[in-house]
């Protein structure tokens, strides 16, 4: 696969993504997208305190403040691929993973919609073909998307740290190996935006 970025005249990454490419990454950031976000479900209460949502604290759970019973956290998702975005804070400790995603999990799932949006985004406003220059908070967007990105595919694939090894292992007609094609563009997208920006 092609495609990768390069440090533009401006200084900025840039990147000319074909059609078929930008298809493929605008398509696996809307699944990113539709895992990720919030459901109405998942949200909690919009506060009616207008110094919260001015802060930024909208949605928090203010139960249990005033001697009210307080709701439950949110348990780790079942879904692996969704555990692997969205992973325990602490690994020895269930319950302070559970309270720390009680204050963070809906923001970290919102960044994350926000940065495959922005990628979306900005494939659209290019076109198929044309170059696609980032700034310094569009950069970041894409590097996070594209890390969530591999976390997904490689989830889905059982990859293990030895990427050739697992190759190997693999028969010439197994369907995996062309996800495994996309998992390795991913990092080769990656690596040469990380590059790009160095000074």
């Amino acid at each position: 696969m092609t495609g990768q970025f390069v440090r533009g005249r401006a200084g900025r990454p840039e990147i000319v993504l074909d059609e078929m490419h930008g298809e493929l990454l605008a398509d696996l950031c809307r699944q990113v997208i539709e895992l990720v976000e919030p459901k109405p479900d998942d949200r909690r209460p919009a506060s009616t305190d207008p110094l919260a949502r001015e802060l930024g604290l909208d949605g928090l759970d203010w139960s249990g403040l005033d001697g009210a019973e307080q709701a439950p956290p949110p348990a780790a998702p079942e879904d692996p691929v969704l555990a692997r975005l969205l992973p325990d804070a602490y690994r020895d400790d269930d319950a302070a993973s559970a309270e720390f995603r009680r204050y963070t999990e809906n923001d970290l799932r919102l960044r994350k919609v926000d940065n495959a949006r922005t990628v979306r985004a900005d494939i659209a406003a290019a076109g198929p073909g044309a170059r696609v220059v980032l700034d310094e908070p569009h950069a970041q967007a894409w590097l996070g998307a594209l890390n969530d990105l591999r976390l997904a595919l490689g989830t889905n694939l059982g990859v293990t740290e030895d990427l050739d090894l697992y190759a190997e292992s693999l028969d010439p007609d197994d369907p995996r190996l062309a996800v495994l094609a996309v998992y390795h563009w991913l990092g080769v997208l990656q690596e040469s935006l990380v590059e790009a920006l160095l000074p």
